[in-house]
């Protein structure tokens, strides 16, 4: 298994490589309302689109992941009053030590 996981890593890589020396060629990049323009190789400019997405990506799973935990949590203290409150049965009321119910006049 890890020499597959090897494999694959240094072929992605070997393919990045491979990507960032064909793709060398500088494009600008401006923000339009802003008077920025910033000249960077493309290969550069994707990998760090990627990277930044891939950041937001981990951010959004790892809140999802809280969320979802943090609902679990909930669910499962929520199951254990129930049962608690399931445990505490009312103790049974002996109907021979009752006094009979009046007539009604």
């Amino acid at each position: 298994m890890r020499f597959l996981r090897v494999f694959i890593g240094a072929l992605l890589l070997l393919i990045l490589i491979v990507f960032a020396v064909a793709n060398k060629d500088a494009v600008t990049v401006s923000v339009e309302p802003l008077p920025f323009v910033i000249e960077l190789p493309l290969y550069l400019l994707v990998f760090a689109v990627f990277f930044v997405g891939l950041v937001f990506g981990v951010a959004i799973g790892r809140l999802n992941a809280w969320s979802s935990s943090r609902r679990r949590a909930e669910a499962e203290k929520q199951r254990q009053a129930r049962q608690a409150l399931q445990a505490v049965k009312p103790a049974p009321t002996d109907s021979a030590q009752l006094p009979p119910p009046s007539p009604i006049v």
